[in-house]
């Protein structure tokens, strides 16, 4: 159960601030890391910019050692696609299947990168029909692009920089807020989102407690 004030769904940085739990994304390249070592949560990552031929299944199996012996892991990811990088797309597909696959096996939600993606992101959610609950990081979209992934089901997680119209769409049930690259102060990020979505900071805090605990820490 979470046990700050404050969430921070995604991150790729250790945090002094005690009142913000935070979930820090790793991949097998960091894992000598001091902040892998350090971290108190953990998604497993299959990033799109990091994939080769090579090293695809070295890390689908450091990902499977680390879901399956690792307590800290809550979910899997970041991983997806992401078309203006410069990884071939059906590498990216067969990783981002992977790491789909890994998801529903271990029973973690999936955190997903897409950009330029959400025609094969739907085509593959579709093919798949995912148990898991799929949280798209970083969204930047329009509210017009939020609400048909929110009619797909997905849950959406807002970090520094956001469409407001975007923000204000999403029910707060499918509602997560995160930090990426970002250093977020996160009693100031939830009194401003709170302001943009016209609620309380009580109300913001409570919501998503209970958004992450259902996601993250319901074992």
């Amino acid at each position: 159960m979470l046990e700050t004030p404050f969430f921070d769904a995604h991150t790729h940085h250790l945090t002094s601030d005690a009142q913000t739990t935070s979930i820090l994304s790793c991949s097998m390249m960091e894992s000598a890391s001091v902040v892998f070592q350090q971290a108190k949560y953990l998604s497993v990552s299959l990033h799109p910019w990091y994939l080769s031929a090579e090293n695809l299944p070295l890390q689908t199996n450091w990902m499977e050692h680390c879901l399956s012996s690792d307590p800290r892991v809550v979910a899997v990811g970041e991983a997806g696609l992401d078309k203006l990088c410069d990884v071939p797309l059906p590498l990216q597909q067969e990783a981002f299947q992977a790491a789909i696959a890994l998801s529903e096996k271990y029973r973690f939600p999936l955190l997903i990168h897409a950009v330029k993606a959400t025609t094969e992101l739907l085509a593959f959610q579709k093919k798949h029909r995912p148990t898991q609950p799929w949280i798209i990081h970083g969204f930047r979209g329009k509210k017009e692009l939020a609400e048909d992934l929110l009619r797909h089901g997905f849950y959406l997680s807002f970090g520094k920089k956001y469409q407001e119209k975007a923000l204000s769409a999403v029910p707060t049930e499918k509602l997560l807020v995160e930090s990426d690259e970002e250093n977020i102060d996160f009693p100031t990020f939830y009194s401003e989102v709170a302001s943009v979505r016209g609620t309380t900071m009580e109300s913001l805090i409570k919501a998503l407690h209970e958004n992450a605990n259902r996601l993250f820490f319901n074992r």
